[in-house]
């Protein structure tokens, strides 16, 4: 059904820049902060940020994993930074945000809990600080320690997200220090431990409709509540190609057929990523 390297259907990303951007840029800035809408080149900054909202990074900007469809920095982290929760935490403030999304860069050089602890003092911040702002974490795997992702799970964010990122067959290819069952019992863990859960992929790296199908009902059966769904593109060069931009009534189908197998909320679309419309989800998947 994808079209073959059709670059007409590539998608165009408007660059408007206008208040609401320059508020985010300020509030980011002065609070030392890291999104990954910059440091993933995200294509919907723009979008995003000029409705005042954005993907706050905590962590450091270094990845110790190097991902072949990301534009993350990868090497030996030097992060150290005991007051970034409570920084996030004003920031989310200053936002006035009702739903927020944190994410991290992988830190597999943190050997007690991989900077779990991190992240539930940062939930833990924003709930103290922001009490009517729904936390959304899009967090590593953790390499599966449980004793870390409980460390997560205990400060009770309102959404736990860990994308799978591709279909099993690829993962390999497109995130080669990952585990795709690995993420799966990421998943699954979340999910048993009563959370809302949701997971994403990305399509036009080679994979078959088929394939997205039962990655879609592989994930529903381990507790997904929340699916995102959107076209792979080519940060730089030295990333990995586009095999096929995937057209808009595949997205649909997409949906279509989501929503039958019965997640809450399917974001199928060629801009779609994982905390894209964040908010318009936690609001149709949060009771």
């Amino acid at each position: 059904m994808s079209e073959l390297i059709s670059k007409h259907l590539k998608p165009k990303v408007r660059l408007q820049i206008r208040e609401g951007y320059r508020f985010v840029n300020d509030v980011v800035n002065n609070y030392n902060l890291n999104t990954v809408c910059e440091e993933a080149n995200c294509p919907n900054i723009y979008e995003c940020w000029n409705r005042g909202t954005a993907t706050i990074m905590i962590l450091g900007d270094i990845c110790t994993r190097a991902c072949g469809f990301c534009a993350v920095k990868t090497g030996k982290p030097k992060w150290y930074d005991p007051l970034e929760p409570f920084r996030t935490a004003m920031a989310v403030k200053k936002m006035k945000l009702k739903h927020v999304v944190i994410t991290s860069v992988d830190r597999d050089d943190i050997k007690n809990d991989y900077g779990a602890s991190i992240w539930a003092k940062t939930i833990r911040e924003i709930h103290k600080h922001c009490p009517g702002c729904t936390v959304e974490v899009l967090t590593p795997d953790f390499k599966g320690d449980k004793s870390s992702l409980k460390k997560v799970f205990d400060a009770s964010p309102e959404i736990f997200s860990h994308n799978v990122e591709c279909v099993e067959r690829i993962s390999k290819a497109v995130r080669s220090q990952a585990n795709w069952k690995r993420s799966l019992d990421v998943l699954k863990f979340s999910s048993d431990h009563g959370l809302l859960t949701k997971t994403g992929i990305m399509v036009g790296l080679g994979e078959t409709f088929d394939e997205v199908i039962n990655t879609m009902a592989e994930v529903y059966d381990a507790g997904v509540s929340i699916f995102t769904i959107g076209q792979y593109l080519q940060p730089t060069k030295h990333h990995l190609t586009v095999k096929s931009y995937i057209t808009k009534d595949e997205f649909d189908q997409y949906k279509k057929i989501g929503i039958n197998i019965g997640f809450d909320v399917v974001e199928s679309g060629p801009l779609v990523r994982s905390s894209y419309h964040a908010d318009e989800q936690a609001r149709l998947a949060i009771k």
